[in-house]
This record gives C-alpha cells, sequence and structure tokens, in this order.
C-alpha cells in the first residue's frame, strides 16, 4: 500500500463497492464524499456559463468583481520552467503530483494533472502560467520540487497530495513566502501558509452532529472504531456537543474492526441507549447495518432515537429498514455532474472526486488573479470570508489553514437519501 493519507485512502480511492479499507479491513465504498456514477443533480451557473463559452469571469463566483492591474508579479519569472507547462498567462503557478509513483496514488496524481489542465483551459490560459512537476511521491523530491519552483519565480504552489509530503513542501515554501494549497485531507498538516483544499473528515462529522442536535438528538450514544480515524471523530464529537449547549454524549463505545467486535460493542450499546435520543455510527460499509441488527438482538429499542452517520455512508446499501429516517452529511453535489461530463469527454474516463480539487485549485488560483494580478496570493485573499464555488461546492480557508466547505445533509427514506438540509449557496 503506497503511503496516500489514510482519508484520502479510505474515501477518495477509485476502487469498488466492496473493497476493504486499507487500514483496518472493513468493507468501504471508494467515495465517502461522492461516487461521480450516481451524481445526478442538475447543473448550476458556475459550471453552465463554462460548458457553453469555455470560459467564466470567476470573480463574479463570490459576487465580486475582478480587478485586473496591468502590473506583472513581484516575483521574477525565469524562462523554461521544469516540467510541463499550461498556458500563457503572467503569473507562476506550480502544481505538485505523484504523476509516476505506482498504484492508486500515481492514479491520483495523474486524474488532478488532467483536472488542473483543464481548469487553465476554462479559466487561466490567459491568466496564469501553470507548471506540473512529478514530485514521485517521495518527500525529498517534493522538496526540491518546491526549491525550484520558487527559484522558476512560481507564486503558488498547488499539492502535494500525500501528507507526508505536505510537510517537505511547508519546509520549504513557508520560509520562502509562497503560500501551499495542498490535497492532504490529514488537518496536522495545515498551518500558517499551508492551506488544505480536501475533504476533511470534521466538516461532515460537524455538520451532520449539528443538524441532529438541531432535530432533537441532544443526547447521544456513539459506536466508533478503535483507529486513527476513530480518535478524530471523538474529538470532534466532544467538541460539537460541548459548543451546543443542550447537547450531552451519555456513551462512548469503541470495537475492534472485525464483525465479532463490532456485534459485542453494538450489543453494550443497548442499555445506555435507553436513556439517549440519539446514535451515532460514523463508519460506512457495512458497519450501520450491522449495528442496528445486533443493538435489536440485544433488546434495544431504535424507536424515536434519531441515528446518524457520515460522509462514508454515501454509496453504502441504505435499504436495512432500520436506516430509515437516518441522516448524514455529504458533499454539494450541483457543480459536479457538468464537472465529470466535460473531464470524460476530454479524457475518456470518468474523474474521482479528487479529479475536482485539482480543477477547483486551479479556478481558485485564476480568480484570485483576475482581482489583483500583481498581489494576487495574499493570506487575505486567500482566505476570503466569501469563499469561493468549484466542482466541489462552496468553500473558504482558515486562517490555520482548514477548509470550510457548504455540506447537504441527506436522509434515508425508504432505502434511498434525499436532501434533508440543502448546502448553502454562499457563505454568511
Amino acid at each position: 500500500m503506497h503511503n496516500l493519507d489514510r482519508f484520502t485512502q479510505a474515501v477518495l480511492w477509485p476502487m469498488g463497492p466492496h473493497v476493504k479499507h486499507p487500514l483496518v479491513g472493513l468493507p468501504v465504498t471508494y467515495s465517502s464524499i461522492f461516487n461521480s456514477k450516481t451524481v445526478a443533480m442538475s447543473l448550476a451557473a458556475f459550471m453552465l456559463s463554462a460548458c457553453q463559452q469555455g470560459s467564466l469571469d470567476l470573480g463574479d463566483l463570490a459576487g465580486q468583481k475582478p480587478t485586473v492591474t496591468p502590473q506583472l508579479p513581484k516575483r521574477p519569472i525565469t524562462p523554461n520552467p521544469q516540467g510541463e507547462v499550461v498556458g500563457n498567462g503572467p503569473v507562476r503557478v506550480t502544481l505538485l503530483v505523484p504523476a509516476s509513483m505506482g498504484g492508486g496514488a500515481g492514479a491520483v496524481g495523474k486524474q488532478l494533472r488532467n483536472a488542473a489542465k483543464l481548469a487553465v483551459r476554462d479559466f487561466g490560459s490567459g491568466r496564469l502560467q501553470l507548471v506540473i512537476k512529478d514530485t514521485k511521491g517521495q518527500a525529498a523530491q517534493t522538496a526540491s520540487a518546491v526549491a525550484q519552483a520558487r527559484d522558476e519565480g512560481s507564486s503558488l504552489v498547488l499539492g502535494p497530495l500525500l501528507s507526508a509530503n505536505v510537510s517537505s513542501a511547508s519546509s520549504v515554501a513557508n520560509p520562502s513566502n509562497i503560500p501551499l494549497i495542498a490535497f492532504s485531507s490529514d488537518t496536522a498538516r495545515a498551518g500558517s501558509g499551508t492551506y488544505l483544499l480536501s475533504f476533511a473528515p470534521e466538516a461532515d462529522i460537524t455538520r451532520t452532529l449539528n443538524y441532529g442536535i438541531s432535530r432533537g438528538g441532544t443526547r447521544v450514544v456513539a459506536l466508533l472504531p478503535n483507529n486513527a480515524y476513530g480518535a478524530i471523530v471523538e474529538r470532534t464529537l466532544r467538541r460539537t456537543y460541548d459548543a451546543s449547549g443542550t447537547g450531552q454524549v451519555v456513551s462512548i463505545i469503541k470495537y475492534a474492526g472485525n464483525s465479532r467486535a463490532i456485534e459485542a460493542a453494538a450489543k453494550s450499546a443497548a442499555v445506555p441507549l435507553a436513556t439517549a435520543n440519539a446514535l451515532y455510527i460514523p463508519e460506512g460499509g457495512q458497519v450501520p447495518s450491522l449495528v442496528l441488527k445486533s443493538i435489536i438482538s440485544a433488546g434495544g429499542n431504535l424507536t424515536g432515537k434519531q441515528v446518524m452517520g457520515s460522509g462514508q455512508w454515501d454509496g453504502i446499501s441504505l435499504a436495512n429498514s432500520s436506516l430509515n429516517g437516518a441522516i448524514f452529511a455529504g458533499a454539494d453535489k450541483r457543480n459536479f455532474e457538468n464537472f465529470s461530463s466535460r473531464y470524460r469527454s476530454t479524457y475518456g474516463s470518468a474523474p474521482t472526486v479528487t479529479a475536482a480539487l485539482g480543477y477547483d485549485a486551479v479556478s481558485l488560483a485564476a480568480q484570485l488573479i483576475s482581482r489583483n494580478q500583481n498581489n494576487p496570493f495574499t493570506a487575505q485573499a486567500i482566505q476570503s470570508r466569501a469563499g469561493f464555488n468549484g466542482a466541489t461546492g462552496i468553500f473558504r480557508f482558515k486562517s490555520n489553514g482548514q477548509l470550510e466547505r457548504g455540506q447537504v445533509v441527506n436522509q434515508v427514506q425508504s432505502g434511498k437519501k434525499v436532501i434533508a438540509s440543502p448546502a448553502p449557496n454562499n457563505f454568511r
């Protein structure tokens, strides 16, 4: 298994619906955010214009008109940069991808590269010059590529993908005052000047729990895997319920990564569940159905309990009648279908959700350049409170480098998911 960070492995890996989780051996779906094959929502105006005209004035996406100045970037640009060059704009941006790495990481890297090139064609061919460098998935190569980008006059670095490589890239980019927008979902890698454009698990956890609390799920019993993901869930769960002012964590029960352990943990949840009004099961795959079945077999009563899941539920079977009424957050899909269609028509294959991150990163850079060509990538600009709109929905960066997304909340109804709470159209 290559060193793709665990959440990219678990939720963005291009694998089928019954592949084992790479760390704990449990079945997962390849996309806990969303599966491009099942996207069916209509196109938002953001992407429709791009499809019809081949370009879009990105300054309008956040309700702001672009401000273009005639000055060139302050960082001097050298001729003949090393790597694949796309576009001829006056601002140079570097993209780092593990394109020649074997396995899934290399496949993801190639899709990021393809999507980034598509975004240059759509939004930035005259605004920016994109230089694509292959990191080979190696930390030393990544650091060297960032140093090369700095010396060649790049004002922004997009990538890398792998968690460990983000640290290597930051060690060069941060002292050089070059902002880094990476694709890892490991929030520990975020920081001042290092931003993560990804699908971190904390986002859908918080969205799900806050909606559940608002619907009366104030006293919760949680069943969590005893691993790194479970630790993140527990921290976020406790923080969210404490911040609510009305919520209480009744019990947290952990289990090892096998069916017998899950069944035993679920049966032990039947007693504390009697005094709770919410049940939280964040893991996807076969775990939710197994937990509910085991609770019922132990005499537990689910009547009136708000069952809550996570983004890992997207794509799993929802046929179990005990899941009726359950809620779980997920990505806003309104713009993804058009991106997916254009990607397929250009490259002849369907993109994973990770590819859309490459597209959004370049379109974000083009938008910032359109607002201020002379000094586009300031911290204030990147951390715009208005945020940005992309193929993955609306998003904005926090000062600590982490990402805030607009997400939907889905509810299970008769074996299917329907939107119970739509994603916001903008940040207030």
